[in-house]
């Protein structure tokens, strides 16, 4: 358990990020919010936000740091996962920006919806209910993004262990679904793979897609998918086919000439 000090009174998002983001990747947290005048921290763990001081390791008052980063980025650095979670490190990035004034977040970016939760009376019990609601609702946005992360890391496992369907080498079947494939196998990375299917596990019905020209991308490195009384489903772009079963798609598939 971390015993973690922050200032009273108005919060805003780099406070409640950076103790969002300890209790994620480092510990569960105690939080205490003291004045700004508060001069004792013996009995804490961290500091963050106040303190007039930084040494990264305790104390984290960014406003003693001359770095460009807000407490939440100085308290991500000291988590150390900058690399392994890009999409968290653009967030705090912006964080960061806004704190210090280098760019303001627009109306409905993540630092003004965090402000959004304070109350007209930033001193009352209900502020500090406030505080830890927001606190929560970070956290859910962070764990989104680290599982997200999770997910893309994971399917590049996935994607290894798949292997080629019906002896077609331009179709490959996943060895379990992961919606993150196409980072791995797009027209940019794998060209000459112009379908991917799977079963689904709780239907067992088989799903084909043909993969995008680039991560992301709406642009199909094959023509799209026809019709077929055969299939179950095709969808109107004819970026997704469904099939009752595998032998039902091995056969439209060799019917399209994938």
């Amino acid at each position: 358990m971390l015993h973690i000090a922050t200032h009273n009174g108005i919060f805003h998002a780099d406070e409640i990020s950076a103790i969002a983001l300890l209790e994620i990747f480092v510990d569960e947290v105690d939080i205490t919010r003291v004045p700004h005048n508060t001069k004792n921290f013996d009995n804490f763990d961290m500091i963050i936000d106040i303190g007039r001081k930084y040494d990264g390791e305790k104390y984290f008052d960014h406003h003693q740091y001359k770095g460009g980063k807000s407490s939440a980025g100085l308290i991500w650095e000291f988590i150390g996962k900058e690399k392994e979670y890009p999409k968290i490190s653009t967030l705090v990035k912006l964080i960061d920006k806004h704190d210090v004034g280098e760019k303001r977040a627009k109306e409905f970016e993540y630092p003004n919806i965090i402000k959004c939760f304070n109350t007209t009376d930033i001193y009352s019990k209900k502020q500090e209910e406030a505080f830890l609601e927001a606190v929560a609702f970070a956290k859910k946005v962070f764990l989104s993004l680290k599982e997200a992360s999770d997910a893309v890391i994971k399917a590049k496992e996935i994607v290894a262990n798949s292997y080629v369907f019906d002896n077609n080498p331009a179709i490959i079947e996943l060895q379990r679904f992961t919606p993150h494939w196409n980072s791995y196998i797009n027209g940019e990375k794998t060209p000459h793979i112009k379908t991917v299917v799977w079963e689904d596990e709780a239907t067992k019905k088989w799903y084909a897609k043909i993969p995008p020209k680039r991560a992301g991308s709406f642009e199909l490195v094959a023509p799209p998918f026809k019709k077929d009384s055969s299939m179950e489903f095709i969808h109107s772009s004819g970026f997704l086919a469904v099939a009752q079963d595998e032998d039902i798609l091995k056969r439209y598939l060799k019917s399209q000439r994938m």
